[in-house]
């Protein structure tokens, strides 16, 4: 059997934690369902993290990289300010809803978990507001759009969207199977970001 480096091991660690986590909420989690998920002792798992709260800051904070990379890529994308905004929110409710349909998460864990998430997710959103904000800067410098408050724009769209995916999960907790479905808020937030830009259009 080939010898895992701490790394890999760490990040093997990392995403079963995440996987249980996801199926059983914080509370319910601990290191030794951890350990025997891994099929190590809860010993050996005390090597690379002491306490709970450690090892999940270390899974949010890996997660919150990897969905940041996603967004950015998104971005990164060829077409107009609009398009490339169009393209980010794409990718983030394919993300958000791609992660909810692998870890089967129920409304009640994702609610447990964002309490515990509030320091990452001011994080993610500080760093999502600076990549619009740099998207709808760069258009307004080639006069495509209006001059504007760009860091106002992007915070609306930020909490359009956020608004939108807490209405589906605030509707998904009344029914039986707990699962979320973002097909109409994904067509609403569309619908909104050409309207905002519509409103910004240099030939109004």
């Amino acid at each position: 059997m080939i010898s895992q480096t701490n790394d890999t091991k760490k990040e093997l660690i990392l995403q079963t934690a995440s996987e249980l986590l996801a199926k059983n909420g914080f509370a319910k989690t601990t290191l030794e369902d951890i350990a025997n998920a891994l099929g190590m002792k809860k010993s050996s798992l005390y090597y690379y993290y002491s306490n709970k709260d450690a090892l999940f800051e270390d899974v949010m904070e890996l997660e919150e990289k990897r969905f940041c990379l996603v967004l950015k890529n998104a971005l990164g994308k060829s077409g107009t300010a609009m398009d490339k905004i169009i393209n980010y929110e794409k990718a983030k409710f394919e993300y958000i809803k791609e992660k909810l349909k692998l870890h089967e998460i129920t409304t009640n864990i994702i609610l447990e978990l964002k309490g515990k998430m509030f320091e990452h997710i001011k994080s993610v959103q500080k760093e999502e507001t600076e990549m619009l904000k740099r998207i709808l800067d760069d258009s307004v410098k080639k006069n495509e759009i209006k001059s504007c408050d760009t860091k106002m724009v992007a915070e609306l769209i930020l909490t359009l969207s956020e608004a939108l995916r807490h209405r589906e999960f605030y509707f998904a907790s009344f029914t039986v199977s707990k699962s979320v479905d973002f097909t109409k808020a994904i067509n609403e937030m569309m619908f909104a970001i050409k309207l905002i830009f519509d409103g910004l259009s240099i030939n109004q």
